[in-house]
């Protein structure tokens, strides 16, 4: 098989496996049930589809001063991101609801936008495997991609309609021609520097995490080619910036003003509370090593034992020591105090491919380290057997297996998968104290089927004011049921029935976090013993008060 053919295959692969599981809760679907609505996808899904259907009615007139006022202007555009990544999802839902049955009451198909994440994890592999194809060979590649795979957190944000998975996409792509292009022993040419920032102008226009490349390209420049890196550097930065604002007419209304509200609002936004090593931090306050901490504790131990193996073996060549400030940078601005950081791995999730690359390399390396004849007469690195590769490739296919299976990739919950290096999911919640589930995910279809039809539901916590109202509007089978859902006030003496527990645990008063005494458990949706949302009828609970919660 050529080796194009085989990259394309791998990218199906990675299409069809985060395809496996988007249904969130469809009626009279074949569709195994994926993660229930996260809390963030009707934001995206619903100005994703504003924007391409605005697009479609207004063509290239949506780029003129008139066509700006019109759509961005209008009330019911949300301009706390970018629009592209949205865009994108948008597309996708457009374009695909007519294949996808089940939610036709609904305002919104969920699983018809999810695909537009599937799609871009798809075309992330390719990208990711053609390009290491290129400069390192096929087996490079090979588990370049499968190392991507493997991460179960990249698999459960390519299953949610969140800008996550197309914003990651739009990094590898703006880091490839830097990778390739900045690591050469010439400054880039203007050609070349052109392209580079119209790639990473794409990048700016899918979310704020492109701000990220500046500071690493302007110093790993002047460090390669001083004076002569000032022409190229001033092209792409321009270019960049340049296909940022026309991308964005919003920014056209009154760019000084916009621009200075989107910097100002993406770093002063309200604040999110973040549970971990068992205490509730505001998301400004988390300690420097969480995203350190929270990379080892949900990367498989085969795909981190491999990156380890490869920086102990050092000798990087340019490309690597690129790749690893790509990886490394990120994480070291989150660690920075008064970062807000939150959710996990997701706002850093740009790093993935960059450190399935690296521990590829690491994999290959490990035919170095298999025992075998040197002739004692040559000077030279013998080169490697065919028996070595066999012997190291079919290590790594055990190792690799072996994580497979362990985390199980087709089952909905990947996005409250935790690493063996922390002692599992479990271990993780129960010992270490940290978070349960973040995004809600928990109540699918197959949890709502648990709950009584033509039933009031209180719901604590409700993370934002239209949380409940998106669930009974685009969750198909809450319709269904007749499930009236209202938030859960904290007056116990007032909301005696059916309440609904969401296990984030940075929002869940402590007393909820175990059945209430006297409660009778209803409904759970649980993954490797930990509970994630349950229901319990409290009608009979001698409640305790809520001293002080929620809280600020």
């Amino acid at each position: 098989m050529k080796p194009a053919k085989i990259s394309l295959l791998l990218a199906l692969t990675a299409f069809l496996l985060a395809a496996c599981r988007i249904n969130h809760g469809l009626i009279d679907s074949s569709l195994p049930a994926g993660p229930g609505l996260t809390l963030d996808e009707s934001f995206n899904i619903g100005q994703g589809v504003y924007m391409f259907e605005s697009f479609l009615e207004q063509g290239p007139f949506l780029f003129t001063p008139t066509g700006a006022e019109e759509v961005f202007g209008a009330r019911g555009y949300l301009p706390d991101h970018p629009p592209l990544a949205r865009f994108m999802l948008g597309a996708a839902h457009q374009l695909t609801s007519w294949a996808i049955p089940g939610a036709e009451d609904s305002m919104l198909n969920v699983p018809a936008a999810r695909l537009g994440s599937c799609f871009f994890l798809a075309l992330t592999v390719l990208l990711l495997t053609e390009f290491v194809r290129r400069r390192y060979g096929l087996p490079t590649a090979i588990w370049s991609a499968i190392a991507l795979l493997l991460m179960p957190r990249v698999i459960g944000h390519a299953r949610i309609a969140a800008q996550e998975t197309t914003t990651t996409f739009f990094w590898l792509l703006a880091v490839v021609p830097l990778l390739s292009w900045w690591t050469e022993d010439e400054a880039p040419s203007t050609k070349r520097s052109l392209i580079a920032g119209i790639l990473f102008g794409l990048l700016l226009a899918s979310k704020i995490q492109g701000v990220f490349l500046p500071p690493l390209v302007v110093a790993w420049s002047l460090y390669r080619f001083q004076w002569k890196a000032i022409r190229p550097l001033a092209i792409w930065g321009l270019t960049g910036f340049a296909v940022f604002f026309v991308l964005w007419p919003w920014l056209w209304l009154d760019p000084v003003k916009n621009l200075t509200q989107y910097i100002i609002k993406t770093s002063d936004r309200p604040i999110l509370y973040v549970w971990y090593l068992g205490q509730r931090y505001a998301d400004k306050a988390v300690p420097f090593h969480y995203p350190f901490a929270i990379l080892l504790a949900t990367t498989p131990v085969a795909v981190m034992a491999a990156l380890v193996t490869r920086l102990c073996k050092r000798a990087f060549d340019r490309i690597e020591w690129l790749a690893l400030g790509t990886l490394f940078f990120p994480l070291f601005v989150f660690a920075l105090p008064g970062t807000p950081v939150y959710d996990s791995v997701r706002l850093f999730l740009i790093v993935m491919p960059m450190l399935a690359f690296l521990a590829a390399r690491g994999l290959i390396q490990l035919t170095e380290w298999l025992p075998g004849k040197v002739t004692s007469h040559s000077t030279e690195t013998p080169p490697v057997s065919k028996v070595r590769r066999i012997l190291a490739a079919g290590l790594c296919a055990v190792m690799f297996f072996v994580t497979a299976a362990r985390f199980n990739l087709h089952q909905p919950y990947c996005l409250e998968e935790y690493s063996l290096l922390v002692g599992g999911t479990k271990t993780a919640v129960d010992v270490l104290g940290l978070e349960c589930s973040y995004w809600a995910e928990g109540m699918n279809g197959d949890f709502w089927n648990q709950v009584p039809e033509n039933s009031t539901v209180f719901v604590a916590p409700v993370s934002h004011q239209f949380q409940l109202q998106d669930l009974q509007q685009l969750v198909p089978v809450v319709q269904q049921r007749n499930i009236n859902l209202q938030s859960f006030l904290y007056e116990p003496t007032k909301q005696r029935g059916l309440l609904l527990l969401l296990h984030r645990l940075a929002d869940l008063p402590p007393g909820l976090r175990k059945v209430p005494p006297a409660a009778k458990v209803i409904a759970e949706a649980t993954y490797r013993g930990v509970v994630m949302a349950r229901l319990v009828d409290t009608s009979e609970t001698d409640w305790a008060e809520f001293d002080g919660w929620p809280g600020e």
